[in-house]
């Protein structure tokens, strides 16, 4: 198999789904593509995710392999614009865990762009929840794990999951309100 080229491995991935000719067109791409997501997350934990995740979306991707350019090229093209759709998700949930911070904890605060009051509550207060809650509201908040994720990870109903997202949201609000208000 290290002799076939790109396209026979292919060609026969796709035909007998034979995990061999998967194996060496792994063997041979990883490093690179590896290479390639860290240069967009500069995490290499992140990185090999990633990496994981492309190949194994990989599997069902290579039927729409034409051969029109070289594989190696074509790879790179679905590994960059994989990268750049995590970027784009990551952005996107940190700004929306920033608009919830400012929403529920950070609104009608009076308080000048200088001020580091709240944020410094803000910090005490996710400290001094639980180690669960704390997580839960991360993962859902920070990181913009679905639900049904969470759900699955903890082997747990949406609906618990929900409600014990709802809980760490009201914790955290009341002590945050507390804490405000003895600085006061």
């Amino acid at each position: 198999m290290n002799r076939l080229s790109d396209q026979v491995l292919i060609s026969l991935y796709v035909t007998t789904k034979n995990d061999l000719c998967f194996a060496q067109l792994y063997t041979r791409h990883r490093y690179r593509v590896y290479q390639r997501c860290l240069f967009f997350c500069d995490d290499p934990d992140e990185a090999n995710d990633f990496t994981q995740e492309i190949f194994i979306r990989l599997t069902s991707k290579l039927t729409g392999f034409k051969g029109e350019s070289g594989f190696t090229a074509w790879l790179q093209v679905v590994t960059t614009n994989y990268c750049i759709d995590q970027v784009r998700k990551r952005q996107q949930y940190q700004l929306k865990y920033q608009q919830y911070l400012n929403e529920n904890y950070l609104s009608n605060q009076n308080f000048d762009d200088s001020d580091e009051k709240p944020f410094r509550i803000l910090e005490q207060t996710m400290q001094e929840l639980s180690d669960y809650q704390r997580d839960l509201l991360r993962m859902k908040y920070q990181e913009g794990v679905e639900i049904k994720t969470i759900a699955r990870q903890q082997k747990a109903t949406l609906s618990a999951v929900k409600m014990r997202i709802k809980r760490a949201r009201e914790q955290a609000k009341s002590r945050y309100i507390n804490l405000y208000a003895e600085a006061e």
